[in-house]
């Protein structure tokens, strides 16, 4: 059977913080202000993001990293589809946020032990 891994709750606080990032961030640099294309953007992903995580806490299957690795993925772009790679501060926001879901992802893939013998069927 999995256990839940650290990996998932890591993930859901970078969820929050995806979601949260468009309001908190401007707190901290007033000079950054964030569009509405940027807090639909976050608050997409982030929700996604949570959700998945709280899947992966609850379920822990195989599934949900993958999907943390394509939302990993997705957050890497996020800035050039949806057209604010001009706003460095979020520009770095979504891809180093994408960088570390990934890392996060492929260490929840290291962690998972080998299937043998009998644990194959379950």
């Amino acid at each position: 059977m999995n256990e839940p891994r650290w990996q998932n709750w890591l993930s859901l606080i970078l969820g929050i913080y995806i979601v949260a990032a468009p309001w908190v961030v401007p707190i901290f640099l007033p000079q950054t202000s964030a569009s509405t294309m940027i807090e639909v953007a976050g608050s997409i992903a982030g929700l996604a993001l949570a959700i998945v995580s709280m899947s992966g806490i609850f379920d822990p299957e195989i599934w949900t990293d993958w999907v943390k690795v394509l939302l990993g993925m997705v957050l890497l772009v996020i800035p050039w589809v949806a057209d604010f790679s001009d706003n460095i501060t979020f520009t770095y926001n979504f891809v180093l946020a994408g960088m570390v879901l990934i890392i996060i992802s492929g260490l929840a893939f290291a962690s998972r032990r080998p299937k043998i013998g009998r644990d194959w069927q379950e």
